[in-house]
């Protein structure tokens, strides 16, 4: 089966094999990069790869061509094959022309030249894994859709067979009842399970919106850290300089000098430990927010623990100002690189910690003043694996959901504040890691839950 392709369209030979080499470098094994070198070419060469059976799903085209404009080809493939996304890579389109794209040939995206390769690269991956999305979700509706209407011929043909049966015996009846009861279970499941995908696709679009957004803050916050740390130094070198020209003041400009220079010395400092840490934030908020499937990485588990912590707990915060809750970490510094999927791992982190938080934020409620909500995270090294706690004092989890604790929509939440998939998912995660998930816990005191994790365990696909 021939591999999908990505058509790029420019006029400038040059750019188009840069952008193509790029592509090659990122997405080659996956896609074919397929290059054109105006709006005319790329029409020809599209319906030549959709004869031979060849998925296009992303068009990156310039605005400024000969001939046929970028938003004219774009609009152009919209009107034959809407499905597929189109970019523009242009560094000379005008307002009309983003505006003509948007909102006659659904613009996904707009990246200006010349491109960073990192943004090229995130934004394509981006593209393609929503267009992945669409299709795998048009085409489990149609399966959802088929289901449907098999239920419901199954239902009429159960309700004819009940009026022609009418006059049978009490058991006959029994087994038509018990027969309609399964069908509406499964209507019933069916419609869960659409409702599910839906969701799905709403966080996936979300995590790619987070993506974008911390990616964005990223490189001014990169600029205010260097020119802190910067600043400190120099900072530092004109207090050198003044104190070999010490003895030429006065002692009162002297001292307000020094005092200033402090000061100053100072703030950059605070400045550029606090970006440090913003830049922390924003690591964890890309890593969990990333959509497509991780690989597996030598990964230090203490920071990427310590990173979804901070990003839970700001979180959190930014809900309920006037909540604060004790954080106790006692991270093993023995326990050294654990081959992980970062990205799974962080989303199982973030779930446990949120779980924590609600439970003591309900606690907090029924309380008096003197309950002071506490998380517990402790990793250790272990003769084979990683032992991960994450223990809060909180509600606690009731003695009859404990067996199953760990199955699809099963929550301690009420009804309709969360879907129950957040610990089946965390327990498939780690599963997928060869480790174990499993839980201590006593109702109305506390929760606790225990990671294994073996040092090289994560099973891959083949």
């Amino acid at each position: 089966m021939s591999k999908p392709a990505i058509l790029c369209v420019d006029d400038e030979s040059v750019i188009l094999t840069s952008l193509r080499d790029q592509l090659i470098h990122h997405l080659g094994s996956e896609y074919t990069i397929e290059v054109a070198e105006s709006g005319e070419e790329a029409l020809e060469l599209l319906e030549d790869l959709l004869e031979e059976g060849i998925e296009v799903p992303l068009i990156i085209s310039d605005q400024i061509m000969p001939g046929m404009k970028g938003d004219e080809l774009l609009i152009k493939v919209h009107n034959r094959y809407p499905k597929s996304l189109k970019i523009f890579l242009t560094g000379q389109a005008n307002a009309n022309a983003v505006g003509n794209a948007v909102n006659c040939a659904n613009l996904y995206r707009y990246i200006s030249k010349p491109w960073d390769e990192s943004d090229l690269k995130l934004t394509v991956t981006e593209a393609l894994y929503s267009y992945s999305r669409d299709k795998q979700l048009a085409e489990q509706n149609k399966l959802l859709e088929k289901l449907y209407l098999q239920a419901q011929e199954e239902i009429a043909e159960r309700k004819r067979v009940e009026a022609l049966l009418a006059d049978a015996n009490q058991s006959l009846e029994l087994k038509v009842r018990e027969r309609t009861h399964e069908l509406s279970h499964a209507i019933e499941n069916l419609k869960k399970t659409q409702d599910q995908l839906i969701a799905q696709e709403k966080m996936a679009s979300l995590g790619m919106l987070t993506a974008g957004i911390a990616h964005e803050i990223k490189n001014p916050l990169n600029f205010i850290n260097s020119f802190a740390l910067l600043s400190v130094e120099l900072a530092g070198e004109l207090k050198d300089i003044l104190e070999s020209v010490k003895g030429r003041l006065l002692p009162d400009a002297r001292e307000k000098t020094d005092e200033i220079l402090n000061i100053l010395q100072s703030n950059a400092a605070n400045i550029h430990e606090e970006g440090l840490r913003a830049d922390g934030i924003i690591r964890s908020m890309l890593i969990h927010s990333h959509g497509c499937p991780g690989l597996p990485q030598e990964t230090d588990v203490n920071d990427l623990l310590g990173e979804a912590v901070n990003l839970a707990i700001h979180s959190m915060r930014s809900k309920d100002t006037y909540f604060d809750i004790r954080i106790e970490g006692d991270y093993d510094p023995t326990i050294g690189l654990v081959q992980v999927i970062p990205q799974d791992m962080c989303r199982v982190f973030i779930n446990l910690i949120n779980n924590a938080y609600d439970a003591t934020r309900k606690k907090r409620e029924s309380s008096g003043d003197d309950y002071v909500p506490r998380l517990d995270v402790r990793t250790r090294n272990l003769t084979g694996h990683i032992d991960i706690r994450i223990r809060d004092n909180g509600t606690g989890i009731p003695d009859e959901l404990v067996p199953e604790i760990f199955n699809p929509f099963v929550t301690t939440k009420p009804t309709g504040e969360r879907t129950g998939l957040g610990l089946s998912i965390s327990y498939n995660i780690i599963q997928g890691h060869q480790g174990s998930i499993d839980v201590n816990t006593k109702e109305g005191e506390y929760a606790e839950f225990v990671i294994r994790l073996p040092k090289r365990g994560v099973k891959r696909e083949t």
